[in-house]
């Protein structure tokens, strides 16, 4: 939200307050974690469930991977 200035006792119209610039890559990295251990657990809790080896663990690295290189090409353009 934005602050309100109080002149000659009338409030103005809000200003915009900006984020931070290294905020965004706070974002970016939480993003980017979150969506890594959901893909590589899910696929460790999937190979558990199914009694598969190293199947979707692996698919979820790989997915993991690829997708956090896509986030990174996405976001840093």
């Amino acid at each position: 939200m934005g602050r309100l200035k109080v002149m000659n006792g009338k409030p103005s119209k809000p200003e915009k307050v900006e984020a931070k610039p290294f905020m965004k890559y706070y974002a970016l990295a939480f993003e980017l974690v979150a969506f890594n251990l959901a893909l590589i657990l899910g696929g460790y809790y999937l190979d558990e469930f199914l009694r598969t080896s190293p199947a979707f663990i692996l698919l979820g690295t790989f997915l993991a991977t690829a997708g956090t290189i896509w986030l990174l090409v996405k976001s840093l353009k």
